[in-house]
C-alpha cells in the first residue's frame, strides 16, 4: 500500500513537471506563430494592403498574449523557472511585446522585462547563455537602442531626468554583453546636471573615470554638480585640475571663469578672463564679462570707465547685443541719480560745487540717452527701461520727446 501511494506521488510531481515544460513549450509555439502572422503582415504592408495587414497584427497579438500568458506561469513554477530555457523563451516574448506597438499595452515595462530575461539566463547557466550569445547579444543591442532613442525624445520634450534615465538604462543593457557604452554614460551625466540631480551626474562621471575614458567635459559636469550641491571646496579643486589637464580647453576656461564669479572672487580670474578676449576675438561674451565685473559698484575692481570700454568692445562684435545696451544705459543713468543725489544733499552755500555736480549729471545723462533709447526700442514693454527713458527725458528738459513714452 505504501509503495502504491510513492508511486501515486511520484505521478503526481512527474504530471506538474510535465505541465509546466507543456507551458514553457506552448510559450514557444505561440511565439511561432506570431512570428508567422508579423511575417505575413510585413507582405500585406508591402503591397499596400493595410486592412489585411492590420488583420494579421491583431491574430499575432491574441497568439502573443497565450505565449506572455504561459511563459508567465512557467517562469513563476518552481520546476522551470531555474532553467536558462525559461528564460530565454521569456525574453524573446517581452522583447516582442516591446517592440511591435501593437502590442505595447500588454505591458508598458516589456523591454526591461526581456532584459531581465537575459540576465537570469546568464546568471542560471553562461554555458547556454555563451552558446545562445549571438542570438541574446542581438536583443540586448536592440533594446539598448531602444532605450538610447527613448532618451533622445526626452531631450526633445525637454524632460532631462527622463533622458538620463533612459541613458543610464541604455548603458546598464550593454553591460550585459560587455559593452560600456561610455558615450551613452556621458550623455546621462550632462543630462542628469540640467535636470539639477547633481548626485547622479557625480556618480555617473566616477563611473566614466572607473571605466578609463577620461575628457574634459568630466570636470566641466563635475564642477557644475559640486556647485549645484554647494562643495565649493570639490568645485575648485576639480576644475583646477581640469584647466592643468587641459590648459587650452575652451568649455573648462569658461567654466573656471563661471567658478570664481560665483564666488565673487573676481580679481583671481580677471587676467584669465582679458587674455580669452584677446584670444578669442570674435567672441563678445568676454568682453560683456569684463564689463559686467568693472560695472558692479559692490566689486572691488568697481571702474566705470572700463566697464563702459567693454561693453562697448562687446558691441563692436555683436552690434545687437542687446544685454550690452542694458547695461551701458543703466550704469550711466544710475551714476548720473548718482551725482544729483550728492546734489541736492549739499548745503545751500555750496553752489558751485552744486552746479559742477549737476553739470558732470548731466554729462553722462547725455553719454546715457543713445544707450537708453536702443534699450527702449530692444523693450519697447519693459517698464523700468521705458520709465528711466521718460525721466531721462525730462532732465534733458526734452519734454517733447517724454510727452510721447505713455
Amino acid at each position: 500500500m505504501k509503495k502504491l501511494t510513492l508511486l501515486l506521488v511520484l505521478a503526481v510531481i512527474a504530471n506538474i513537471a510535465m505541465a509546466q515544460n507543456t507551458q514553457r513549450m506552448n510559450a514557444y509555439n505561440y511565439n511561432r506563430a506570431v512570428d508567422q502572422y508579423i511575417k505575413s503582415a510585413e507582405q500585406y504592408r508591402s503591397q499596400n494592403r493595410a486592412e489585411k495587414a492590420d488583420k494579421d497584427m491583431q491574430n499575432a497579438k491574441l497568439q502573443i498574449k497565450k505565449a506572455k500568458d504561459a511563459i508567465d506561469q512557467a517562469s513563476a513554477n518552481e520546476q522551470t523557472i531555474n532553467d536558462a530555457k525559461t528564460w530565454h523563451y521569456y525574453s524573446i516574448i517581452y522583447y516582442k511585446i516591446g517592440f511591435y506597438p501593437e502590442f505595447n499595452d500588454l505591458e508598458p515595462n516589456a523591454m526591461e522585462k526581456s532584459l531581465n530575461g537575459i540576465k537570469k539566463v546568464n546568471e542560471l547557466d553562461s554555458k547556454y547563455m555563451k552558446d545562445n550569445y549571438a542570438e541574446l547579444s542581438q536583443y540586448i543591442e536592440s533594446i539598448a537602442g531602444i532605450l538610447i532613442n527613448e532618451g533622445n525624445k526626452a531631450i526633445e520634450a525637454g524632460n532631462y531626468e527622463n533622458a538620463s534615465y533612459y541613458y543610464k538604462k541604455g548603458y546598464d543593457a550593454g553591460l550585459n554583453i560587455g559593452k560600456k557604452d561610455n558615450n551613452v554614460l556621458l550623455f546621462a551625466a550632462r543630462t542628469a546636471n540640467y535636470a539639477e540631480k547633481f548626485d547622479m551626474a557625480i556618480e555617473y562621471v566616477k563611473l566614466l573615470q572607473e571605466n578609463g575614458y577620461d575628457d574634459p567635459s568630466l570636470y566641466q559636469i563635475l564642477s557644475v554638480s559640486y556647485r549645484g550641491i554647494k562643495d565649493t571646496e570639490r568645485m575648485l579643486d576639480v576644475i583646477n585640475t581640469g584647466r592643468t589637464k587641459y590648459p587650452d580647453n575652451q568649455d573648462l576656461i569658461n567654466e573656471q571663469i563661471n567658478t570664481y564669479l560665483t564666488l565673487g572672487r573676481e580679481s583671481e580670474i580677471i587676467d584669465q578672463i582679458k587674455e580669452m578676449a584677446e584670444k578669442v576675438k570674435d567672441n563678445h561674451a568676454y568682453y560683456f564679462i569684463l564689463g559686467t565685473i568693472y560695472g558692479n559698484s559692490e566689486s572691488e575692481l568697481f571702474n566705470i570707465n572700463e566697464a563702459l570700454d567693454y561693453y562697448n568692445k562687446s558691441l563692436e562684435i555683436k552690434s545687437d547685443f542687446s544685454d550690452a545696451y542694458v547695461n551701458i544705459a543703466s550704469l550711466l543713468n544710475n551714476r548720473a541719480l548718482e551725482l544729483y543725489h550728492q546734489a541736492s544733499e549739499l548745503p545751500l552755500d555750496k553752489e558751485d560745487e552744486y552746479l559742477k555736480l549737476q553739470e558732470e549729471a548731466k554729462t553722462y545723462d547725455n553719454k546715457a540717452l543713445p544707450y537708453v533709447e536702443r534699450a527702449y526700442q530692444l523693450f519697447p514693454d519693459d517698464n523700468a527701461i521705458k520709465q528711466a527713458l521718460r525721466s531721462l527725458y525730462l532732465r534733458l528738459k526734452m519734454n517733447d520727446k517724454a510727452a510721447e513714452i505713455k
